[in-house]
Formats: C-alpha cells, sequence, structure tokens
C-alpha cells in the first residue's frame, strides 16, 4: 500500500494525468469551478455545470468522461497564463487569494501557480488525443478588474473596451492553444449571466448588463473564429436571475453573491448539453422549489417596498 501511495504521489507531484479512456477538461474561474458558496470545498470541480455534462458525454462516448477540472476562483484571463495575483500594478491577476488552493487538483503540484501551466504538464503528446471535450470560462473578472482601475469612474466605457481588447487577445491565444493542443476534443466556450439582473434597482446593472453582453459578444465571435462552440449562459439564467444566482445575498456575502446557485449550474448544465447536441436533463424538483422559494422572497421583499438585498 505504501508504494502504491508513492506512485500515486508521484503522479499528482508532476502534474500529469495518467488516464486511460476519454477526458473532459474544464478550464477558467469560479463559475467553471462550480462555485457558489464556499462551502463545498475543498473539490475537484467535478459539480456545478461539469457534472451535468460529463454524466451526458457518458451517455455519447459509451463510458463517464475522467474529468479534469483546473479552473481557479477569479481566475482572469491574464492571470491563466501568468498565474500571477492582482496587485496596484498589475490590476488584471488573480482576484481571489484562496483559489488554487480549493482546487484539489492543484495539491501536492511544486509550481502549480498557472492554470495554463497545469494545464500544459497534465497532457503531452502522448495523452492529448484522449481529451475528448474542453470547456473554457473566462472573462467575468477581467470586468471585475476594470471596474477598479482609478480611471473608470471617469471613463468607465473606455476602460471596458480596453479590458475587452485585452481579453481577447489573451482569450484568442487560448483558443489557438487548446484547439491546436487537443485536436479530438469538442471545444465550448461559455458565456456569461448578469447577477444585477436579479436586483433591478442595483446601481451596478444596466452597466454590468451592457459590459457582459458586450464580453459575450467577444467570446461568441472568438469561438466562431476556432471552430468552438459558443454556449449563451445568458439565455439560459435571464430572466430568473433572482432565482439562479446568489444575487439575494448582497450585501451579507459580498464575495460569492455574483456566483449561480446549484438551480444555477443546472440551468447552465443544460444549455451546455443544448449546445452539443443533447437533449437537456430534466431538473429535480428540489431544484424547482429553490426557484420558487426565490419568486416568494422576491414577493415578500416588494411588499414591504425594499430592494433585494
Amino acid at each position: 500500500m505504501r508504494s502504491l501511495c508513492l506512485v500515486l504521489f508521484a503522479v499528482v507531484a508532476s502534474g500529469t494525468t495518467a488516464v486511460a479512456g476519454p477526458i473532459y477538461l474544464a478550464l477558467g474561474d469560479s463559475s467553471a469551478f462550480g462555485e457558489t458558496n464556499r462551502t463545498q470545498n475543498p473539490s475537484n470541480g467535478d459539480r456545478g455545470y461539469v457534472r451535468p455534462f460529463a454524466d451526458y458525454l457518458g451517455t455519447v462516448y459509451g463510458t463517464r468522461p475522467t474529468v479534469a477540472n483546473f479552473a481557479i476562483n477569479g481566475e482572469t484571463s491574464s492571470s491563466f497564463f501568468s498565474g500571477q495575483y492582482a496587485t496596484l500594478a498589475n490590476p488584471l491577476g488573480r482576484i481571489s487569494p484562496d483559489g488554487q488552493s480549493l482546487n484539489t487538483n492543484y495539491i501536492g503540484l511544486i509550481d502549480p501557480t498557472a492554470q495554463f501551466v497545469r494545464m500544459r504538464a497534465a497532457f503531452n503528446a502522448a495523452n492529448s488525443g484522449n481529451v475528448r471535450a474542453v470547456t473554457l470560462h473566462l472573462g467575468a473578472n477581467d470586468l471585475d478588474a476594470a471596474s477598479t482601475d482609478p480611471a473608470f469612474a471617469a471613463d468607465p466605457f473606455g476602460v471596458i473596451q480596453a479590458t475587452l481588447n485585452r481579453f481577447a487577445g489573451n482569450y484568442s491565444g487560448l483558443l489557438a492553444d487548446v484547439t491546436g493542443r487537443f485536436p479530438n476534443a469538442s471545444v465550448y466556450a461559455l458565456g456569461y449571466h448578469n447577477p444585477y439582473n436579479g436586483e433591478p434597482p442595483s446601481p451596478f446593472n444596466a452597466l454590468a448588463d451592457l459590459a457582459i453582453r458586450a464580453l459575450n459578444q467577444y467570446i461568441a465571435g472568438l469561438a466562431a473564429g476556432y471552430g468552438a462552440t459558443y454556449v449563451d449562459v445568458y439565455g439560459a439564467i435571464n430572466p430568473n436571475e433572482a432565482n439562479l444566482t446568489l444575487i439575494g445575498t448582497r450585501p451579507f456575502d459580498p464575495v460569492n453573491y455574483v456566483h449561480l446557485n446549484d438551480a444555477g449550474y443546472a440551468a447552465a448544465g443544460n444549455q451546455l448539453i443544448r449546445a452539443a447536441g443533447g437533449q437537456p436533463v430534466p431538473e429535480p424538483a428540489s431544484l424547482l422549489l429553490v426557484g420558487m422559494g426565490g419568486l416568494v422572497l422576491l414577493a415578500r421583499r416588494k411588499r414591504r417596498g425594499k430592494a433585494v438585498a
């Protein structure tokens, strides 16, 4: 048993994914990691929309693929390659200091700082052909970083445009690498929901919606240029953001309120399955009840004359 443990540790420490059969690789930020309110960590990321999509792929392949989820909370399109955290000098670095420590696919690695490095170490010429599906989910944290730019207050549209242009360069590089590295894989580029749509009085809503829609257009256009499939997460969640996200926990949870809840991830998973040509999975009754509960809560708040908190 001791020798087996040593072998397993050596595999993890080297970063090599030694797996036979199909592999589903998930890359990105907290949305790709399936993060909600950090109560289900650490995790290997086989959750959120990743789990139902892997289940669906199992019906296509004849066996459920091994999930390799390297997503990190707070990842931006820049930190994906650099592994650097956000600073005043580098505002586009990773914005969550705990993200990497929550993903068990990084535990034990010698130099796990960059998600790109982790992916490159895990897949080489010998096993890259086993990767049959890749999902990419990056960009929302780029917009979050843009909002902290000192120039944002004076020129929000200029800062957002510059951020999107920078994102486009990073995302193009990622698409080029992934489509070239994994020739047997179907690549899916996911867009984003706008949680503030669940809180209409929010001062962030109008600008956030404009910025997120623009980001989604960039993702869709870039994906088409590399033969990847765009997944419209915005359309899967809108207009039910109040029920499908954690927006109702703002300001009590100032970090996680932007995330999807379990019902939201189920809806995103169904959208991903549709994009892959499959039939959506019926949502469990418990998830429907969550949505109904959200409607009741929203109605009560409106009756009290209060905005959604």
